[in-house]
């Protein structure tokens, strides 16, 4: 690693990491866009009785639906996050690969229920605080999944953890950045609600959330690699036979 790498947050540049996620984008869009139409589509199917539900006053129905929402979107965002992987690499997007394997597919269930289960725990609690400190711990479960490093949701959870350490700071500026980024695919929205309104903001959020995923492959890709090159923690020593020994007459 550079010195340049080292004095930056990640690794690499956060110019850089724009320029890679917009230039993954721009070369894979067709995939990234399908993906991205699935997994925003999906959840608006739940998003919308949800909301129903909390006007009327039910809001824990509203919260159970919202979770089975967040959960089944995240689960079949799986070749979402596998499409920005091979992106920002700047390799072929394998479209069938991903769908390959069903047992990918319960490994992301189950760090999806987990992630969701604790952002909506932690909005009502603290003003929300709860929430950030889940994303900015478990952000990149389904990175970890999609590069087929883990077979263990919770173990994707736990290697997300270790990604960030160190960088929470850093983390939460950047996502700080890509949430104002992605409200201008809403931007729409802004001047009227109606059918055409509604539709730029779909098409908006499918560009600048697939631009987003793109440019976190970017960190994950930066992240892991440092990861992959820290030592393996030191084995406990073993208690000598004397003390052993000593342990045993006592």
């Amino acid at each position: 690693m550079t010195t340049a790498q080292k004095k930056s947050t990640f690794g690499v540049s956060l110019g850089e990491i724009a320029r890679r996620g917009v230039g993954g984008f721009a070369s894979q869009p067709i995939p990234l866009l399908g993906a991205a139409a699935v997994t925003l589509g999906v959840y608006g199917l739940f998003r919308w009785p949800a909301q129903q539900l909390f006007d009327d006053d039910r809001v824990y129905q509203s919260v159970a639906v919202d979770l089975v929402g967040l959960v089944v979107a995240g689960t079949v965002a799986h070749p979402w996050y596998a499409y920005a992987l091979d992106a920002a690499r700047g390799d072929a997007v394998d479209v069938r690969g991903p769908l390959r394997s069903s047992r990918l597919y319960r490994t992301q269930l189950v760090s999806s229920f987990w992630f969701w289960a604790g952002v909506l725990l932690g909005l009502r609690y603290l003003a929300g605080l709860p929430s950030i400190v889940v994303m900015l711990f478990y952000a990149f479960h389904g990175y970890v999944i999609a590069d087929r490093k883990l077979k263990s949701g919770m173990m994707a959870l736990g290697t997300s953890v270790r990604l960030g350490q160190g960088r929470r700071i850093g983390l939460f500026a950047l996502g700080g950045l890509l949430i104002v980024f992605n409200l201008f695919g809403a931007i729409s929205l802004g001047f009227d609600v109606n059918p055409l309104t509604i539709a730029l903001a779909i098409v908006g959020l499918a560009i600048t959330t697939s631009i987003t995923l793109v440019c976190g492959a970017v960190v994950y890709d930066a992240l892991d690699a440092e990861l992959d090159d820290e030592p393996p923690p030191p084995r406990p020593q073993a208690r000598s036979r004397k003390s052993k020994k000593k342990g045993n007459q006592r």
